[in-house]
């Protein structure tokens, strides 16, 4: 049986309508795959997965369509960085929540990925200006 309650339950819900951030090395691991077309810039200078029909640009009727090499944020959901408390929780968007440990191995990667997004969108948003 998977250990990933997403893959346990066949839940896709964090992919609809998504706003999942993306490092530039997400995009790299992504292109270098041959995928093309699934990223977007937002308002803020970040970067965006794709969604067409409001679904992730990746999500297929069977699941992920890129699940092994999946974006760091999709391996870390729900794990979230609550940018009030600066506190590592788990967002509650997603019906499996309870079932993912915040441990502290989890809560340092996250940290990482958001400090490395929120850098390459101030670079990105320097350049603009």
């Amino acid at each position: 049986m998977a250990s990933n309650p997403c893959r346990r339950y066949g839940c896709t819900v964090c992919c609809i309508d998504s706003k999942m951030t993306l490092t530039e090395a997400d995009v790299s691991v992504l292109e270098s795959a041959g995928f093309t077309d699934f990223v977007r810039l937002n308002t803020r200078g970040d970067l965006e997965l794709k969604n067409r029909g409001g679904r992730c640009v990746f999500l297929t009727e069977a699941g992920c369509g890129v699940y092994e090499i999946r974006p760091e944020g999709c391996r870390l959901f729900p794990l979230v960085l609550d940018m009030q408390s600066d506190r590592v929780v788990r967002d509650e968007y997603c019906p499996h929540w309870r079932e993912f440990p915040i441990d502290a191995a989890g809560a340092d990667r996250l940290r990482r990925s958001v400090e490395l997004e929120t850098a390459e969108a101030e670079r990105r948003q320097r350049n603009r200006g």
